[in-house]
């Protein structure tokens, strides 16, 4: 079976069970953000030990799941909780035998923490938008307002993954970073941009217009080109331990990092601009 009919057969079989998860939200999204979350940073985690860097795998995992649990309960508590975990990996640093890599051990296990724990974590921040402090004149919203906004940033970066793959596949003839991702062109990456921003004006007239027209096509252009920095930023983890798939969990897609390596970006980028739009009272600019 080529990539190509395996990525097909993941989205159909995946799709709806994310459409659920997502419906529902409550400890149904918290349990799959931390399974991704959980998995991401364990294949983060090994990548870093096969560069040779003497990281505690199994600590820096438990603080990047602490994390999504943090968010569950507000922003307020997921700052405190951040901090908490980052006060105790520098903590942990100080009993280390060999100290003469230390810098590169903890700075290791924290970039890991931030960019698997902290990013990803804002998608239960996303989902839960509804019931946020920072938004007390949005409550009327009510459980709709999460639902809609998490489907939005999720297709409209999916819709940006699948123009870049096969219109840079087909088409594809001027290299974005050759040095980073071979196979990542401008025509690839440009579609994808006008295809994200093509998923968010879809996604708002499904839901009904929930947010202006402008800063639906302001949303999808932020999302289309924060996806691909966030595709780079994984390919350059990947290219520095010379591997070419942080994993095999997911058939035509490697692994979960190489699948959510967009959403990892997208979701604080995404969470803050939402908090943005709403806080200034939808300010004519959107």
């Amino acid at each position: 079976m080529d990539n190509l009919t395996q990525r097909i057969l993941t989205a159909i079989f995946g799709v709806p069970v994310l459409l659920f998860i997502f419906y529902y939200g409550d400890y149904y999204f918290l349990g799959f953000i931390s399974l991704i979350v959980g998995l991401g940073s364990y294949e983060y985690f090994s990548l870093i030990q096969s560069k040779k860097i003497n990281s505690n795998k199994i600590v820096g995992i438990i603080m990047c799941l602490i994390l999504p649990v943090g968010a569950f309960f507000g922003y307020l508590f997921f700052i405190f909780i951040f901090t908490l975990v980052s006060v105790c990996t520098l903590f942990l640093s100080l009993k280390k035998q060999e100290i003469s890599n230390t810098i590169e051990e903890a700075g290791s296990s924290f970039l890991g923490i931030v960019y698997i724990g902290w990013f990803l974590s804002h998608a239960v921040l996303i989902r839960n938008i509804h019931s946020s402090k920072m938004l007390p004149n949005y409550t009327e919203h009510a459980l709709n307002l999460g639902f809609f906004w998490i489907v939005f940033v999720v297709a409209c970066t999916f819709m940006n993954d699948t123009g870049a793959y096969f219109i840079g596949r087909y088409k594809g003839k001027h290299k974005l970073a050759p040095k980073i991702s071979p196979a990542k062109t401008w025509e690839g990456t440009l579609s994808g941009i006008l295809l994200s921003v093509v998923g968010a004006l879809l996604v708002n007239l499904i839901f009904s217009h929930q947010i202006s027209y402008n800063f639906a096509l302001l949303s999808g252009a932020i999302i289309g080109v924060t996806s691909v920095i966030g595709d780079l930023i994984e390919s350059m983890f990947k290219r520095s331990v010379s591997i070419k798939d942080s994993g095999g969990l997911l058939p035509g897609h490697g692994g979960i990092l190489d699948r959510f390596d967009s959403l990892i970006l997208v979701f604080p980028v995404m969470y803050y601009l939402i908090l943005l739009y709403y806080s200034r009272g939808n300010i004519s600019l959107f």
